[in-house]
């Protein structure tokens, strides 16, 4: 190979580099333009539950979160947990701001801002808990039809039991 094709070699790969960084780049343009628009959706899907939130709370219910298990939140609706449970992200309702909770450290609280909870990828989590709270009255009355049930069927039972003495 001669030094003319060497060069041209390498003007080819560095063609190549330039349109693979042009794509990088106007893809990560994408993404920051995704993570907004991401942002906004979280927040004004709050802004909007917010009248239902102050009702929930007012009425001293316990927010959880549909894929946490027994989480519970009385600040309101639990939106990520990290991997190793360290912090729990969660919308204050009575403060209207979003928060990070240190379970390692007595709980203390922390400002947070939407952006945090989406670089954190925890979006998908975050609607999840917020629309949740819709359907926390339902889940609550579950749960107590099922206690209601199970306590009657042990009355029952036992009531037979207590009869055939």
């Amino acid at each position: 190979m001669n030094k003319i094709e060497k060069i041209s070699e390498a003007q080819k790969i560095i063609e190549q580099y330039e349109e693979l960084s042009f794509f990088y780049n106007e893809t990560q343009k994408e993404v920051e333009r995704v993570k907004a628009e991401q942002q906004q959706l979280l927040i004004k899907t709050i802004k909007k539950l917010q009248p239902e939130l102050d009702w929930l709370r007012k009425h001293n219910y316990y927010f959880i979160h549909p894929a946490f298990g027994d989480l519970k939140s009385t600040k309101g609706p639990i939106l990520g947990l990290t991997n190793e449970k360290q912090f729990v992200y969660m919308y204050d309702i009575q403060e209207q701001s979003l928060i990070k909770c240190d379970t390692q450290d007595e709980f203390k609280t922390y400002n947070i801002t939407a952006l945090d909870i989406i670089n954190l990828d925890l979006f998908m989590d975050a609607m999840e808990g917020v629309l949740y709270t819709r359907e926390l009255l339902n889940e609550y009355n579950n749960r107590i039809n099922t206690i209601h049930s199970n306590l009657k069927v042990d009355l029952e039972n036992y009531t037979r039991v207590f009869n055939n003495l």
